[in-house]
């Protein structure tokens, strides 16, 4: 199997598994606002941000720093040995920290009377950060089929217990003629708090992710290595910037549009749930991406042992095709739109003015994802976390300046320039320290075209964000046809494939 289509195979696994995760988010979404009430919707949803931050804290970029080494030392298995138990300490301490101050967070969110929701986020936390080494060393040895299965495997328990807690045992207590369940269901359930089994549903399935991967664990060699153990915290520690940079620009929107708007907070929390609701369609853009980036970080890291010529060969191939696809993903969704709006509830509708602006950050997040593999491969990632930090701080003024006039369109203004700005950045940067010969032309071409083809198909009367009659769905299909036509006119993928065992 050649080197790309081994990637591609890779990617789709990796993207099925991604894309059941943001599916399940995304379909829990109207089962969660049916069964809990706004206030706890609220605040799970506050709760699973902070969370989100955690993660970066508990991981502080240990697993990217795996792959570099892993591929670098001649011991691999004392580099897993080393992780893993860096990752064990760090997140038993961090979980500790969390459960002995548990009563002050709870008071910093407003939840002073729910201490018990810290300790469940502690124990989410503890529990996939364990299994972090387990994934990333599925994913170093090409174990795609193995790795997906345990992601759908946590997915699919996660769904089970939701069901379980807030459909099921409430079910079974209403009907009399179940009475004797009702001892059974007692001892596991009580009614009135639903936020608090959508915790522990979560909390039961990592740990038996983690239960099932245990032997994976068994089989390394848990040696502490104090000499790769520095090496790698030296790699890594900018990563932790990077990754508290990325939250910042994925979630911050939110948390300032709750506080900058003008108006009432009912009406703030509105504002909020339109822009996140028309967000969720940009989820087959952050499929695409998610899912590349999983299969192209251990890939790219093995070609470090292929001679540089190639290696960058491929590289510059990767993302010029990269850019096509997603550009494909982008004129997908906007000449569909008027049927795929119709996804969220009509009430959020009013905000899908935003779709396209986001749909394009997404792209140019795609493309820094890629271009940020040059700092990683070079041993600087310094470079990353201050890319990182560029980005929040376009985030952290526009949103800050903007949202009391323009409200949610500022933030998605915000994420555009924020996201462009990244991977320009990584760009200029990329070809100062690790010069690869891209085909810019052609990039910015499959970038271009499908942003041109979107606009002409609204200025004849599409417009994809509102109706559109047979005849425009027509069209905008023609648009697409015209568009992957030109991709085969341009790359003449016959030669390619002619070519691909001299090359690859």
């Amino acid at each position: 199997m050649s080197k790309l289509r081994k990637l591609a195979s890779h990617t789709v696994l990796y993207g099925l598994t991604y894309f059941a995760g943001r599916l399940l988010n995304f379909l829990l979404t109207p089962y969660y606002t049916r069964i809990l009430t706004t206030g706890d919707y609220g605040v799970m949803t506050i709760i699973y941000a902070y969370i989100t931050f955690f993660n970066i804290l508990y991981t502080y970029g240990m697993e990217t720093g795996y792959f570099y080494f892993a591929n670098k030392e001649n011991e691999g298995d004392e580099v897993a040995g080393t992780t893993f138990l860096s990752l064990l300490y760090s997140s038993v301490f961090f979980s500790v920290i969390l459960i002995l101050f548990a009563p002050f967070f709870a008071s910093y969110i407003g939840q002073a009377d729910h201490v018990e929701y810290i300790y469940y986020a502690a124990l989410i936390l503890f529990f996939d950060t364990l299994v972090v080494l387990p994934f990333a060393n599925l994913r170093k040895n090409d174990k795609a089929s193995r790795f997906a299965l345990f992601k759908f495997l946590g997915i699919a328990l996660n769904i089970v217990f939701n069901f379980l807690f807030l459909s099921l045992c409430p079910y079974i207590l209403q009907n009399k003629g179940l009475s004797s369940l009702h001892p059974l269901v007692n001892a596991i359930y009580a009614p009135g708090n639903g936020i608090r089994y959508i915790f522990i549903a979560n909390v039961l399935s990592s740990f038996l992710v983690f239960v099932f991967l245990s032997r994976d664990l068994l089989r390394l060699r848990l040696r502490w290595n104090i000499k790769i153990w520095r090496a790698m915290l030296k790699y890594s520690w900018p990563l932790l910037i990077l990754g508290f940079a990325g939250m910042i620009n994925e979630t911050l929107d939110r948390i300032l549009l709750s506080k900058r708007l003008p108006g009432t907070q009912e009406f703030r929390d509105q504002q909020v749930g339109i822009y996140s609701a028309c967000y969720k369609i940009s989820i087959f853009m952050t499929l695409a991406i998610a899912s590349f980036r999983y299969a192209a970080e251990p890939f790219f890291f093995a070609q470090l042992k292929e001679e540089e010529k190639d290696g960058k060969t491929l590289f510059a191939r990767v993302l010029k095709y990269f850019t096509f696809v997603t550009g494909l993903i982008f004129l997908g969704i906007m000449m569909y739109l008027p049927l795929l709006k119709h996804v969220i509830g009509h009430k959020f509708l009013g905000g899908i003015a935003v779709v396209p602006i986001l749909l394009l950050a997404n792209l140019f997040l795609g493309i820094f994802y890629y271009l940020s593999q040059w700092y990683k491969q070079v041993n600087k990632t310094i470079y990353g976390a201050y890319v990182s930090l560029g980005g929040a701080a376009i985030t952290l003024v526009v949103n800050f300046v903007f949202i009391p006039e323009y409200g949610y369109m500022a933030s998605a203004w915000a994420t555009f320039f924020c996201y462009f700005f990244m991977a320009a950045a990584s760009y200029i940067l990329g070809q100062r320290f690790y010069h690869v010969k891209y085909q810019t032309g052609r990039i910015i071409m499959y970038i271009a075209v499908p942003v041109a083809l979107y606009y002409t198909s609204f200025f004849i009367g599409g417009r994809p964000t509102g109706e559109s009659s047979i005849s425009m769905y027509l069209l905008n299909t023609l648009f697409i046809v015209l568009y992957i036509m030109l991709f085969f006119w341009v790359e003449k993928p016959g030669n390619i494939l002619r070519r691909r065992k001299a090359v690859l």
